[in-house]
């Protein structure tokens, strides 16, 4: 199960990352010809500030995705690095619950809030506003998976360290 499990992280982390790319690229875009068409040709694009809302979003909670998958978000270190063997063991994996418990809540709540904003629409655009809630229970979604494969992978530490302080 592990295996299958960290298989399907990493495959979703590279699916998220080849997504994540055209998303910050057209961000960019749609920010550069916002302002070139505002203040240099007087001319606004009404509808790319809606964009480059929705841009910044999806690539804020992707890029957390990421940043979760590769285990580089904030950590409070101080505490792992002092413990050895199965105390940081245990450590990580209660820290583990607590992240897989988070994004149990967060996948809801956002599936809710997405539920509940499907019904409005962007002035400009046109669109669900829920293309700007969406990426909330996405990308908690991901990092479910991800927590869960750090999850089996500790706890598979844990026990293997069996009685080693």
């Amino acid at each position: 199960m592990n295996e299958a499990l960290q298989r399907l992280s990493d495959r979703l982390d590279q699916v998220t990352r080849w997504v994540l790319v055209p998303i910050g690229i057209g961000f960019i875009v749609i920010v550069f010809l916002g302002v070139l068409t505002r203040y240099v040709f007087q001319a606004p694009i009404i509808s790319s500030i809606e964009l480059a809302r929705l841009g910044f979003v999806w690539a804020a909670f992707l890029g957390a995705a990421i940043c979760f998958k590769g285990e580089r978000h904030t950590q409070f270190l101080f505490l792992l690095d002092r413990l050895r063997g199965r105390g940081k063991a245990g450590l990580k994996s209660g820290i583990d619950c607590l992240a897989v418990s988070l994004f149990i809540f967060l996948s809801w709540e956002g599936l809710q809030m997405v539920s509940a904003v499907s019904a409005t629409y962007f002035p400009a655009l046109g669109w669900s506003q829920l293309w700007l809630y969406l990426p909330l229970p996405v990308a908690a979604l991901l990092m479910l998976v991800h927590g869960l494969a750090f999850l089996v992978r500790d706890i598979r530490l844990l026990a293997d360290l069996g009685g080693t302080r």
